[in-house]
């Protein structure tokens, strides 16, 4: 009951941010590079190269994703997924091009600088188990991973807070892996069956597009928690923070669906 006191007057508070949506603006600026590592070590750590270039070198070569992405498509499929969902929210979006017209704003203008873009490959360990009868059954997988880390600075426009907005977010797509246990309860045997989509580039130039698209609406969803904690006089507690869902203007607990803030 106290939960449910607590959230009526700031859903309130949300839906007179939403209702002020078409008088926001947002500029987006897309990182010039892409920061790539592999992190996949242990055959250069076995030979005992120490040589930082050495190093580098050998990863890069022996990475199956880095060394073979396009840095601009990617760059171009991110800020495409973040721009056309942003416009899902009613705001008013400015690309690079239309610099000039976004600095004439007046109020409710948002820089949303897109300051780091970094992508790690690595092998993921996963562990596929299940239990029957109390007897727990495994295949372990070796799984093709990239780690994409994005941080971004959100700030004002013309604002003197002096505050450096930085965020953090990170999310990892896999191999696909399909896979089932049967139970022949006749032979008492278990069957294990799998079948595994390999990770290739249009899926991950697709992947980082649907990123772009989930942290437009991180994006809207931090400044709506940031007017509701303006306006009720103190800042929202993490498990107060709200999600908005604009197809049916519904509001939700946040949880881990969010921006990181550095000082987590």
């Amino acid at each position: 009951m106290a939960l449910f006191a607590s959230c009526k007057p700031q859903k309130k508070l949300a839906r007179e941010f939403v209702s002020k949506s078409r008088d926001y603006k947002f500029m987006v600026l897309a990182p010039t590079s892409i920061f790539k590592h592999n992190l996949n070590t242990a055959i250069v750590d076995s030979l005992g190269i120490t040589d930082d270039k050495t190093r580098d070198s050998l990863l890069w070569e022996q990475s199956c994703f880095i060394k073979n992405i396009d840095d601009s498509l990617l760059i171009a499929n991110y800020i495409l997924g973040f721009e056309k969902e942003l416009a899902n929210y009613n705001v008013k979006v400015y690309d690079q091009g239309s610099s000039a017209a976004f600095m004439q704003s007046d109020s409710n203008a948002w820089m949303i600088n897109i300051a780091q873009l970094e992508l790690e490959e690595e092998d993921y360990e996963y562990r596929d188990e299940t239990e029957y009868y109390g007897y727990v059954y495994y295949h372990d997988h070796l799984l093709k991973a990239v780690n994409v880390n994005s941080w971004f600075e959100i700030n004002e426009l013309n604002s003197n807070d002096g505050k450096n907005n930085v965020y953090y977010a990170t999310n990892t797509i896999t191999d696909d892996l399909n896979s089932s246990y049967d139970f022949d309860i006749f032979t008492e045997k278990v069957v294990y069956r799998y079948d595994i989509d390999s990770l290739d580039l249009p899926g991950l130039y697709e992947y980082v597009y649907l990123l772009g698209r989930i942290y437009a609406t991180y994006t809207y969803d931090y400044l709506m928690n940031k007017y509701i904690s303006q306006k009720q006089g103190f800042p929202m507690k993490k498990t107060e923070l709200l999600r908005y869902y604009p197809p049916n203007g519904t509001f939700f607990q946040a949880g881990e669906n969010r921006f990181i803030s550095l000082d987590e």
